[in-house]
């Protein structure tokens, strides 16, 4: 993958926002997401192979669409700048934590950095019960899947300010159920995306975070199948 040629497509659409310059530069946009999209499958053929959950999904549901959803926001911008691949069992769309690749370059207005997660984004209500549940139930086996997920930190955007009530405030590892999303993440640099070995260090970094995406995934599958 030509990580430097899809940056500079991404910061030229930044500062040209717009259909007159992405119709004039549609070309260049297809020849990057080529790249970007056969990037991704190498990645989820990867993933397949340490996470029996992946079965093999189609390219179209690990990805997103360029075009932004303008509807009710006051940015009319009309794309994106960023690529993202989320692999997770049965799609992008069924709830079910995964592992996820994003190219921005630093500064941009969605996540503002190059980077990989792990986890589950925005879980439903009860599905984030489940996952605090056990958690709570299991927290020695949560802690080692941390600890083993290599330089992975949590997700701090999105975090309760007092304790849960659903469990008690003495509870040694409490900070963990403050959160509203179970999902690890990693930044990247520029120089991390021009490596060459770049889908073996994302591989080995997911393969090192599977043992907690399974603890989210089974809390979720839980609820899933006794709805």
């Amino acid at each position: 993958m030509d990580a430097s040629n899809i940056i500079r497509f991404l910061n030229e659409l930044r500062a040209n926002n717009n259909k007159n310059w992405f119709d004039a530069n549609r070309k260049w946009y297809e020849d990057v997401k080529s790249d970007f999209f056969e990037f991704s499958k190498k990645l989820i053929i990867g993933v397949s192979k340490f996470d029996s959950r992946i079965n093999n999904p189609d390219i179209k549901d690990c990805t997103y669409r360029i075009n932004r959803d303008i509807r009710f926001s006051n940015d009319k911008s009309p794309y994106k700048t960023h690529f993202g691949t989320f692999i997770c069992p049965q799609g992008k769309k069924s709830g079910f934590g995964g592992y996820y690749f994003h190219i921005e370059p630093q500064g941009g207005d969605y996540l503002g950095n190059h980077l990989m997660a792990v986890g589950a984004y925005c879980p439903e209500k009860d599905e984030l019960e489940s996952i605090r549940t056990e958690i709570y139930d299991n927290p020695e086996k949560f802690i080692h899947a941390l600890k083993q997920a290599k330089g992975f930190t949590f997700d701090e955007s999105a975090k309760l300010k007092k304790n849960p009530k659903s469990y008690p405030a003495d509870f040694k590892y409490i900070e963990y159920l403050k959160y509203k999303n179970y999902c690890i993440e990693k930044v990247l640099s520029e120089k991390d995306l021009q490596d060459p070995n770049l889908l073996e260090i994302l591989l080995d970094n997911y393969k090192s975070a599977h043992a907690f995406n399974e603890i989210i995934n089974k809390s979720i599958e839980y609820i899933k199948e006794n709805a």
